[in-house]
């Protein structure tokens, strides 16, 4: 077996160049997350799992800017968190294939590398988000 590098894109990564729809529960759910919370969140997970948290995106386009955190399939199914909705088999997320996007458009915020593992835990969210909530109220 071959030993990922740094360079390899996931197969559901949407060419270089290029922001497409990417649909939810094949590859992975999402939880998504708006506003400040969200942002939060992201910084927070960030520190909490030394910099390699799994991949987050944000679209800061809209009404309100929305972060998307990238967990295992099946999560949506499982979750119930408040102030967080949960995207899975029939959802579509609009992913940047450039992994160092402008941030005024789509763009991540930890991007799917090697480096990264490969989704964020469920379990780790969970506790960032009640830590984050608990800070901004």
């Amino acid at each position: 077996m071959a030993t990922p590098t740094r360079n390899q894109r996931p197969a559901w990564l949407p060419a270089q160049g290029v922001l497409d729809a990417v649909r939810a529960g094949m590859w992975w759910d999402a939880v998504t997350i708006e506003g400040d919370l969200g942002r939060a969140v992201a910084e927070r997970l960030s520190a909490a799992s030394g910099e390699m948290p799994g991949p987050i995106v944000c679209d800061p386009l809209g009404p309100t800017p929305k972060t998307y955190f990238l967990v295992p399939c099946g999560t949506a199914a499982l979750w119930d968190e408040p102030d967080t909705a949960a995207l899975g088999e029939c959802c579509y997320i609009g992913l940047p294939g450039t992994l160092d996007a402008d941030p005024h458009g789509v763009h991540w915020i930890v991007p799917p590398t090697a480096r990264v593992p490969r989704l964020v835990r469920p379990e780790l969210l969970r506790t960032v988000i009640a830590e984050a909530r608990k800070a901004t109220s």
